[in-house]
């Protein structure tokens, strides 16, 4: 598999793509971690955790937002809920409280992969860059500060249009963006189901194989990590 020329246009995921976080999982913070003890998470049972964690996540459901303020009452919510369905992980309202605020506001809970900024500085000499993710407002502050922002030309970010990948609405929102034909124009997610949703507006797509439980594709383009994407344009 590859890729079909003329690129001019570049998409990419956020999460697992450019970074991973700190912890391997992103709502386990570094915070959440002198709270919650993972061998008594583990423990649960498995449809005892999936209840708790599905009521939780109601507080995270799709919504336009667009403030950090509301992004941390939003998560203070999501861990209070959690908390509550959870009584075995003995977290209180207080320290559900900090790791919320840990979560929207501590940078270190993101680690950007090895020559992440060397190549968008590549890309950026060869094509128009992209974002379509799913995220929350915090983000644009952590890509300020990790030095990056500026290499992006538009951004389809979950928050600001209240929908998910792989919705339509997503890639339509991106490609309306970047001005340019989807065939120009190539998608870069850790997740197949996304690809599948880029793919059928007809945007290329490429899989990143960038978690420990990454699956190759046997429908499209597989890259290890970021860099390798350059070998193909």
């Amino acid at each position: 598999m590859t890729i079909q020329k003329p690129v001019r246009g570049i998409f990419l995921d956020l999460g697992w793509t450019i970074f991973r976080p700190a912890t391997g999982d992103w709502r386990i913070t570094l915070k959440a971690l002198e709270y919650i003890n993972p061998q008594i998470l583990g423990s649960i049972p498995q449809e005892q955790l999936n209840t708790a964690i599905s009521k939780a996540n109601e507080h995270l459901k799709n919504e336009v937002y667009k403030t950090e303020d509301e992004e941390l009452e939003r998560y203070t919510n999501y861990y209070k809920t959690m908390a509550e369905g959870l009584p075995e992980i003995h977290l209180t309202d207080e320290q559900a409280e900090i790791i919320a605020y840990d979560r929207v506001y501590n940078d270190a809970n993101y680690v950007f992969f090895d020559h992440t900024k060397q190549t968008l500085e590549s890309l950026k000499e060869k094509v128009t860059i992209g974002v379509i993710s799913d995220t929350d407002p915090s983000i644009k502050r952590v890509l300020k500060n990790a030095g990056i922002y500026e290499y992006f030309d538009n951004m389809t970010l979950s928050f600001e249009l209240g929908e998910n990948k792989p919705n339509p609405g997503m890639f339509s929102h991106a490609l309306d963006a970047m001005h340019l034909p989807a065939t120009e124009t190539v998608f870069v997610d850790d997740y197949e189901q996304n690809l599948d949703g880029a793919s059928a507006l007809g945007i290329q797509s490429v899989l990143v194989l960038s978690r420990t439980n990454s699956q190759a594709s046997t429908r499209y383009l597989n890259i290890k990590k970021l860099s390798d994407l350059l070998l193909y344009l």
